[in-house]
């Protein structure tokens, strides 16, 4: 039996306007890809307080009304990863324009276009499933 398991983890599908917050990360297992910011939940820590904090650490951002969009995994094999990731969706606070600042984890944090997303993924420099991830995430929050 394996003493590996997997880790609870929340990130966050940040929209201002029709563009996504991305982070490039900066640590194993996933370094080098963009994502969602997000991270760990700390014992005795709800979901959305932890996409809160996440959030906040790695971007300096903060949100709105978080909206719960899906249970996501990422799991690296190779590198002993397995995360299940409580993904939410939300509008960056009415009012903040202020850029986002890469921090904790993350090695660079930006707002992307829809085209600069889809280029990117793409590429296949964002994580495994993130489209599919963004794609539910803006079904639940259509611009108004």
């Amino acid at each position: 039996m394996s003493a590996l398991r997997p880790v609870v983890v929340v990130s966050v599908a940040l929209f201002r306007g029709h563009d996504l917050l991305l982070v490039l990360r900066a640590r194993a297992p996933f370094a080098g890809l963009w994502s969602l910011p997000g991270g760990r939940v700390e014992f005795g820590e709800g979901l959305e307080a932890a996409a809160r904090r996440e959030l906040r650490e790695e971007t300096g951002l903060s949100a709105g009304t978080l909206r719960f969009v899906r249970n996501h995994e990422a799991i690296d094999a190779a590198n002993g990863a397995h995360a299940v990731i409580a993904v939410f969706a939300a509008r960056a606070d009415a009012g903040d324009a202020s850029d986002p600042q890469a921090g904790d984890d993350a090695a660079e944090a930006r707002f992307v276009t829809p085209a600069q997303f889809a280029a990117l993924a793409a590429d296949g420099q964002t994580t495994a499933g993130l489209a599919g991830v963004v794609e539910a995430a803006q079904a639940l929050l259509p611009l108004s």
